[in-house]
């Protein structure tokens, strides 16, 4: 994977600036897109928004709300955001400029044991002789951006053998339960309140949390990375192994012209982002 290097240096020699450099920060609203209220990526712009006011230089921040990593990226490129939050491979794609990476979140695809024939990695799914019903994330988040992005990494993981719905993984875990669907798919910090939930006593019996281990999908924007055995007791009960999957780097980037054009503003929010970002979504 290309490592990314903050530029924090640089945000903090703009933050020392003169009250006439500060007072080119012409703009006097900078638009950060956030997320869907409440969850995730929208905590960052809305802890940085006292921080920005605090420094007095001359702008304030506004949290932008969106569907998620794929409008962040749409909007930043068209000019309505001035910064976003959304996964590196995203960003990639759309050749946007990106700070540094801002946390990490991981791959956690969960099955029902019964209907996978205890499926241990992504690979059996494949040997089951049928389409396998795959809940992957509401359109626009980062779990189905991440799953489609996979696809198209390995086309055995597209259409012909998977049935992908729309689906957010906290709606789907019970449904799973009942085998209504095969598998629950979402990228998150490992131990998120989604996984927990999840990890209660009873779904030892019915659920697995199995590896996303194949080949092709670790390329310049994935690594892999290994959750503990011991990490969820319950949703890998069974499994006397360390669970393998993908690494998903979550970026800062920017809209060109604020770097610019604007800045102070610019230097003051990619620095603090990428100083209080990775304490902020610590696991």
């Amino acid at each position: 994977m290309h490592r990314l290097i903050p530029v924090v240096a640089c945000a903090m020699v703009l933050l020392f600036q003169t009250p006439a450099s500060a007072a080119e920060a012409t703009s006097s609203v900078v638009k950060f897109c956030g997320g869907p209220k409440g969850l995730s990526y929208e905590k960052l712009p809305n802890t940085l928004k006292p921080i920005m006011a605090g420094f007095g230089l001359g702008f304030s921040l506004e949290t932008v709300e969106t569907k998620g990593g794929d409008e962040n990226v749409e909007k930043v490129a068209r000019g309505e955001c001035d910064f976003g939050l959304a996964p590196n491979k995203l960003v990639n794609k759309r050749k946007l400029p990106i700070d540094g990476v801002v946390f990490h979140s991981y791959a956690h695809l969960v099955c029902n044991q019964e209907r996978t024939n205890g499926a241990k990695e992504i690979s059996d799914l494949l040997k089951q002789g049928r389409k396998i019903q795959v809940a992957v994330g509401d359109i626009g988040s980062a779990s189905k951006i991440v799953w489609d992005s996979l696809a198209d990494l390995d086309s055995d993981f597209g259409s012909h053998n998977f049935a992908v719905m729309p689906v957010s993984f906290t709606k789907a875990i019970p449904l799973v339960m009942k085998g209504q669907y095969d598998c629950a798919w979402t990228v998150s910090g490992v131990g998120s309140p989604a996984l927990k939930a999840a990890d209660y006593p009873g779904s030892s019996k019915v659920l697995r949390l199995i590896e996303v281990n194949d080949g092709d999908f670790n390329d310049d924007d994935y690594d892999f990375f290994v959750i503990a055995k011991s990490t969820y007791p319950n949703l890998q009960a069974g499994w006397f192994k360390d669970v393998k999957t993908i690494d998903v780097p979550v970026v800062l980037f920017h809209r060109p012209q604020i770097q610019t054009g604007n800045p102070v503003a610019y230097g003051a929010v990619s620095g603090e982002a990428l100083r209080v970002g990775p304490d902020l979504f610590k696991e």
